[in-house]
């Protein structure tokens, strides 16, 4: 009755050992779908950046007028106050995940 009892704790251990394993893979591929939606807040941040100043360039290169100067400056305001939060955000996401993310690496060379 003892060994069908060691038995039963063995296939118990084996299940968990599966679960726990699944549970790895899983939090590894989450962790770098995070870790990859950080950076792309980031690029995103950027990108609205560069957009609002590459507007103002342009109405000021094509000379339109004083009106599409302003309205141009109006969407690079926008554009980057858009973009600096953007970045701001990216910049907590990182380090609020940075410890994770660097764990995660940790596993995959041990």
């Amino acid at each position: 009755m003892i060994e069908m009892e060691e038995n039963d704790v063995d296939e118990k251990l084996i299940k968990w050992n599966d679960i726990f394993e699944e549970l790895v893979l899983d939090a590894n591929s989450l962790i770098n779908d995070l870790w990859e939606n950080i950076n792309y807040i980031a690029i995103f941040g950027v990108l609205l950046i560069l957009l609002g100043a590459a507007n103002v360039a342009t109405a000021i290169i094509l000379g339109r007028g004083t009106k599409i100067i302003i309205y141009s400056v109006i969407i690079f305001v926008t554009c980057a106050v858009s973009g600096v939060t953007q970045l701001q955000r990216w910049h907590r996401m990182r380090e609020k995940y940075s410890r994770l993310h660097r764990l995660q690496k940790e596993m995959e060379s041990n």
